[in-house]
């Protein structure tokens, strides 16, 4: 097993399949335009580990963990929202419909045009997969800002003056 440092900007599927290479590298959120765009930790770190290898002698195939910490709007309160991500995705590598054989269930079929694949489209799919669909806290945030809001009425009550007038 190779072991590589960073991460090329292309990633060989077949050749680093049939070589069993495995990849690390670490970036930052800054470096993944449609993850930076909802993220507001843009300089926050990304740990990337993949290790490729082939099934059957010729299906590329890549296991692979992704971690990092993301800090995204919540939907209900729109405060900012901490989630500690570390995706493990198994992919299986296929052209088109060629090849017919059924995966086993634990790999995410993954269709490509060519041999390579650019390194940033697979991470970024990856996270962008993982990250809730709508990102909210836990508790119930919306509760705590309505009692808010209903302090804050109470203490600037308009008719106030009315009962002085009378």
């Amino acid at each position: 097993m190779e072991l590589n440092k960073s991460l090329p900007n292309q990633l060989k599927l077949f050749n680093f399949a049939k070589k069993e290479i495995s990849l690390s590298g670490l970036y930052q959120i800054c470096d993944f335009p449609k993850i930076s765009e909802i993220a507001s930790n843009k300089r926050d770190n990304i740990k990337v580990d993949l290790s490729f290898y082939l099934k059957n002698n010729k299906t590329p195939c890549v296991d692979g963990i992704i971690e990092l910490d993301i800090v995204l709007e919540c939907q209900k309160c729109l405060d900012d929202l901490s989630i500690a991500l570390k995706v493990n995705f198994n992919l299986v590598f296929v052209k088109h419909d060629q090849q017919s054989e059924e995966p086993d269930s634990h790999y995410e079929i993954y269709v490509i045009e060519e041999d390579e694949l650019a390194t940033h489209d697979l991470i970024s799919d990856e996270i962008l997969l993982s990250i809730p669909m709508v990102p909210a806290h836990d508790y119930d945030c919306i509760k705590d800002i309505n009692k808010q809001e209903i302090v804050e009425e109470k203490s600037e009550n308009p008719f106030a003056i009315l009962k002085k007038l009378k």
